[in-house]
């Protein structure tokens, strides 16, 4: 009697997505900076340093946070939404 072997292949399927850029930022004074991280060890160090260090260099206007749980998986739609309509620049950190 043959036997069979069933072969499960565990990579995901690739997407792809174009989006269109922003057109580089040359001054930062008076504008309001996103940070978002995913919770990945040091992610939030690495966004506060950031912070700090953009704050001495420029005037900015603000700062918002935002953070999500799930890894890999990225944010919901409703937190990319909100950083697209309130800040002008958005710094993610999202590794190890």
């Amino acid at each position: 009697m043959e036997k069979t072997i069933k072969v499960l292949d565990p990579t995901a399927k690739s997407r792809i997505e174009e989006i269109k850029m922003s057109a580089p930022a040359h001054d930062l004074n008076g504008k309001v900076i996103g940070f978002m991280w995913n919770h990945k060890p040091n992610g939030d160090i690495l966004l506060l340093r950031i912070k700090e260090e953009l704050s001495r260099r420029y005037k900015l206007a603000g700062t918002i946070w935002k953070h999500w749980e799930g890894g890999g998986s990225g944010p919901e739609a409703s937190i990319i939404e909100e950083m697209a309509s309130a800040a002008d620049m958005v710094v993610i950190a999202i590794g190890d």
